[in-house]
């Protein structure tokens, strides 16, 4: 069972992954173009915010199940 236990390891990590990619895709990489993107700023602040906070219970409560086997 350890091996299983190893392999389900890493999906707390993989879910920390794809959180960090939603955040970077909060980044706007366009500096010299000015005006553009702004509009929904807070929108999409919001959102990434709310998507944080359910993702890292979700993480957590996946590792502790993870841990519980």
């Amino acid at each position: 069972m350890t091996m299983e236990k190893d392999i389900l390891g890493i999906v707390p990590g993989l879910q920390a992954t794809a959180l960090v990619g939603e955040n970077l895709k909060l980044v706007n990489f366009n500096f010299n173009k000015k005006g553009k993107g702004h509009k929904n700023m807070s929108k999409n602040l919001i959102k990434t915010g709310v998507t944080n906070m359910v993702g890292i219970g979700m993480i957590g409560a996946t590792s502790s199940m993870i841990n519980k086997l």
